[in-house]
């Protein structure tokens, strides 16, 4: 996650009282320029518009969120992921073809990238065909028109990388770890991508209903780095997006909650033919909005990150010898995100690992971190900040994060004296209260394991 954005909403993270709303910017307003604080606009219709110009560069990226992710797959599991890719199939005025063509033709490119809980649409171009693009931008988003024979393209390639991850131990590891260890049908137990059976359902009637619902301006916002001043960018997405309004109030966004299973749930996939195992393991924690984020995300950093895969990549992998990979992560989304741990291992070294994974867990709840490690741990983050923001792309995301999760417009000023005010009793405070190795769901995926394997060279 690099210099990790954390969870924004928090009243700790803004520095407002408990209970305080951070309020939007008035439509058609613009917040001043200055220093590591963004420019940010709302047009009429909703859609956000965050801005850092930099005048000597000949190129821009623009990135904009919709709020359209797989959330909202609750009719069929990858619709969202298919109706986005679809996007760039064909318009109402332009083919596939065509799109590419005129994207070649200008040294430009639109990529998409589909999540759990938003879309985003990414365009790079030079500053001098920023507005010819933001044309064809507006066609992408606004007038998909899901065109059968590219729709049937698509579903073969979405339905051959199913079969392909199906065949993959670390896909199903995670897939079946995501499974267990949320309730039936939570939108993070589910597949962004789907399963064969319902992407084979999936329509054009169907795609057509998803975007006209969820693709509307008041959940977007635009991200715009690069060369062209702020003023100017405003107008040009005005003039494309302006007239584009939504029916009614926005779909709700919120994650239902989700508790950690009761006790140790494990299930385990043998596939043929293969020679190595995938273990995940994991639960669900806290929200990206928790005060309690940054302490969490800071214990997750120490346990399975910092170097060369934090403690686990030091004990599992280096000291034991147990595994030829080992790492944690924590997702850090809205409502309760998953932590997990993941380790790819020779079959007959799976139970120890797992063993000396949870062993891990336990010391870092019972143990608080060292002085060292925290200190190194702060380092590493307030360090590799600038170094996520020396890029146009890395901008762009830190901005749309920054309006994503209400962070505040001057968080990246404040971020490192937020992390540099963490002490190792709240790193310890965090891990006691969401890793419990007790309540762990657990994934297996690899060959078959017979009796007697287990503790053979």
């Amino acid at each position: 996650m690099g210099w990790c954005m954390p969870n924004y909403n928090s009243a700790r993270d803004t520095g407002r009282g408990a209970g305080e709303v951070i309020q939007p910017v008035a439509a058609g307003s613009v917040t001043p320029r200055g220093g590591l604080v963004p420019i940010r606009a709302t047009l009429p219709n909703g859609i956000v518009l965050l801005g850092s110009e930099r005048p000597e560069s000949p190129a821009v990226t623009l990135r904009a969120r919709v709020r359209a992710g797989a959330l909202y797959d609750t009719a069929a599991e990858g619709l969202a992921r298919l109706t986005a890719v679809m996007l760039r199939h064909g318009t109402e005025r332009y083919s596939f073809g065509e799109l590419n063509e005129i994207t070649d033709a200008l040294g430009a490119s639109i990529s998409i990238d589909a999540g759990r809980l938003a879309v985003d649409l990414t365009m790079r171009c030079l500053v001098e065909d920023f507005p010819r693009m933001v044309g064809i931008l507006a066609e992408v988003i606004r007038r998909p028109t899901f065109p059968p024979d590219e729709l049937e393209k698509v579903r073969g390639q979405t339905i051959a990388g199913i079969i392909q991850g199906d065949q993959d131990t670390r896909t199903v590891a995670e897939r079946e770890l995501r499974r267990l260890a949320y309730p039936d049908n939570h939108p993070y137990g589910r597949s962004v991508v789907g399963v064969q059976e319902t992407v084979r359902g999936l329509q054009q009637s169907g795609l057509q209903a998803f975007h006209q619902h969820y693709y509307r301006p008041d959940v977007v916002s635009v991200a715009i780095v690069g060369g062209v001043p702020f003023d100017s960018a405003r107008e040009t997405i005005a003039r494309e997006f302006g007239d584009w309004q939504g029916e009614g109030p926005p779909p709700p966004f919120a994650v239902s909650p989700a508790e950690p299973p009761a006790e140790e749930r494990r299930r385990e996939q043998a596939l043929a033919g293969k020679t190595q195992s995938d273990v995940a393991l994991g639960l669900p924690t806290l929200s990206r909005t928790d005060p309690d984020y940054y302490a969490l995300d800071m214990a997750n950093l120490i346990l399975g990150r910092l170097g060369l895969y934090g403690r686990l990549g030091k004990s599992v992998r280096e000291e034991q010898g147990l595994a030829y990979y080992a790492y944690s992560a924590l997702d850090g989304g809205l409502g309760p995100s998953a932590w997990g741990a993941r380790a790819g291992i020779n079959p007959a070294n799976v139970e120890r690992a797992i063993a000396s994974i949870l062993a891990e867990v336990r010391r870092l709840r019972d143990e608080p971190v060292g002085e060292e490690d925290l200190a190194d741990a702060q380092d590493y983050l307030t360090g590799s900040l600038p170094l996520a923001l020396e890029g146009q792309d890395g901008v762009a995301r830190a901005l749309l994060d920054i309006e994503f999760y209400g962070l505040g417009l001057d968080y990246l000023a404040r971020y490192p004296a937020i992390i540099r005010a963490l002490t190792r009793e709240q790193v310890q405070a965090a891990a006691r209260r969401y890793l419990l190795p007790e309540r762990m769901a657990i994934s297996i995926a690899g060959p078959e394991r017979t009796a007697g394997m287990e503790g053979t060279i």
